[in-house]
């Protein structure tokens, strides 16, 4: 959350407790945006805020619904919210290089097969880009030369894997695709640079348009 996202996690940041249970409602002029829903706007959400030390000295603040601290201590946080970093990468996969909100109609079947499609087409390249990364990561455990290490570029695989996708389900030359595939995803790589950090440049996002669908 942002240090100034809530008035009691503004009063959380600037106090010396680490780790609190608040709670919650909804304020009365958002009621609009739970017409629909009136059995649950009235209702009071209770959370758990804690503080988290990075590395560089700041410090975050964590809202979650694991409210039990015996169970899910304040300093374990860090660690477990650093591997929401995979599920972050995923969803960047699906939303920015599958183009998964990018539909090819505007009714539910239509939503529905694109959906789906695209989620089996990113499974269907994890599958098989799964050894080829395994064995990237073994040919830097093995070269102590090397001062970085590399991983596939999953852009290219998921375009390579959509070129292939119908020699892959339709016709006999399975070994060949995939030979092909396999020297393709192994060739493309990229390193692997530890505490490299970029100053993100949020733009305002457009809608796809229905208009220009791509081919």
């Amino acid at each position: 959350l942002k240090d100034d996202w809530w008035l009691k996690v503004k009063s959380f940041t600037n106090s010396n407790q680490n780790d609190i249970i608040v709670e919650f409602t909804l304020p009365k002029k958002d009621y609009k945006k739970l017409e629909e829903y009136p059995q649950i706007r009235e209702q009071t959400i209770k959370c758990r805020l804690v503080k988290v030390l990075l590395d560089n000295g700041e410090t975050e603040i964590l809202c979650t619904s694991l409210l039990d601290t015996i169970e899910y201590k304040q300093e374990e946080f860090k660690e477990l919210y650093h591997y929401r970093w995979g599920e972050e990468e995923c969803f960047k996969l699906l939303k920015s290089r599958m183009e998964l909100e990018r539909f090819s109609g505007k009714t539910a079947l239509a939503v529905k097969q694109d959906f789906h499609a695209k989620v089996f087409m990113l499974s269907f390249m994890g599958a098989f880009a799964f050894p080829i990364d395994q064995k990237v990561k073994q040919e830097f455990q093995a070269n102590e030369n090397r001062k970085h290490s590399q991983k596939i570029n999953r852009t290219n695989a998921l375009s390579t894997i959509r070129s292939v996708i119908i020699e892959l389900l339709l016709k006999k030359s399975v070994n060949k695709v995939l030979e092909v595939f396999d020297e393709l995803v192994f060739k493309t790589r990229e390193i692997i640079r530890p505490n490299r950090k970029e100053k993100r440049n949020h733009k305002q996002k457009k809608p796809y348009s229905m208009n220009h669908k791509p081919l």
